[in-house]
């Protein structure tokens, strides 16, 4: 792992985190045309019409939006310059690592970690934006760091497969396919840092502290699968209207339901078959992933 380690290309781009901050100190035309400019910014933007299916909102009316609900203060500039001198201050070496436990042998990346000031902190393609005015990253500096290890999990599962396409789903059997995708992606991003965060104890995240809880975890889990053999159970039928709600439901809260089952999931493969096997079904896929699990146990059982 150490000789992968020294291979790896991973940059960081501070510019769209700066530009955001020169925006918000001074809201004219001209700053935010700089943002727009920014690849970190156009990466986000391009993340918002992939997730939203339906968006008609041109970049600059989805930087206006995302921007005007900030107000702007010495504070806020401070905590935001704290988190990119803490980012910036860890080493390589504390951190990836714990990404490649999870990644197939060798895997090597070349991927650019964009600093955004609004919108979500997202993977895009084998590229990352972590967005630097999120709450939780103020609240606790360690979450910046434990959010690039789950941003980078995600870079590294689509270097072996393609994003879905949400704007081509046809059929319930379609919409079955990205949502194995998409717990199986968030799932390795969960269970990637949860190591760390057991370590440092940085288990602000609630998603973690549900997972520590086994009845309540249990309970998401049956939801989770119970919502899941529905949709095995009709595979073949048309996409209705209101179907792509699963998608919001799956990932949204309070639940959050593909990151509580899916990392279990990757926890349970894990003791029951071991860590090389979970790398290596990150080349096989989701159906790999799930066929693996119901192999140890029911989850409907739990």
């Amino acid at each position: 792992m150490s000789e992968s380690k020294d291979r790896q290309r991973i940059l960081f781009d501070t510019s769209a985190i700066r530009a955001c901050m020169c925006y918000l100190r001074n809201r004219t035309d001209k700053n935010l045309e700089r943002v727009l400019s920014l690849p970190g910014s156009k990466l986000a933007y391009r993340h918002h019409l992939w997730s939203s299916i339906s968006s008609k909102l041109t970049i600059e009316e989805f930087w206006k939006k995302e921007l005007d609900g900030i107000v702007w203060n010495d504070e806020l500039e401070d905590s935001v310059e704290a988190l990119v001198n803490y980012l910036m201050g860890r080493e390589q070496t504390e951190w990836l690592g714990e990404v490649l436990r999870y990644l197939p042998e060798g895997h090597v990346f070349n991927s650019t970690v964009f600093l955004i000031g609004g919108y979500d902190n997202i993977v895009y393609g084998e590229d990352v934006a972590l967005n630097l005015n999120f709450k939780q990253f103020h609240a606790d500096h360690r979450e910046v760091v434990y959010y690039l290890i789950h941003e980078m999990a995600h870079a590294g599962y689509f270097r072996y497969r393609r994003m879905p396409e949400l704007g081509k789903i046809r059929t319930l059997h379609d919409l079955l396919d990205v949502v194995k995708l998409l717990t199986h992606l968030e799932g390795m991003g969960v269970i990637s840092p949860f190591n760390l965060r057991i370590r440092e104890g940085g288990l602000l995240a609630n998603d973690y502290k549900v997972l520590l809880n086994e009845n309540e975890r249990n309970a998401r889990i049956h939801d989770y699968f119970t919502v899941l053999s529905k949709l095995e159970s009709a595979a073949n039928r048309e996409l209705r209207d209101g179907d792509h709600q699963i998608l919001g439901s799956m990932s949204a809260g309070p639940k959050r339901l593909w990151y509580i089952a899916g990392g279990y999931m990757a926890q349970r493969i894990e003791e029951q078959r071991g860590t090389l096997t979970l790398q290596n079904i990150v080349k096989q896929g989701p159906e790999e992933f799930f066929r693996t699990y119901r192999e140890i146990e029911n989850p409907l059982s739990l």
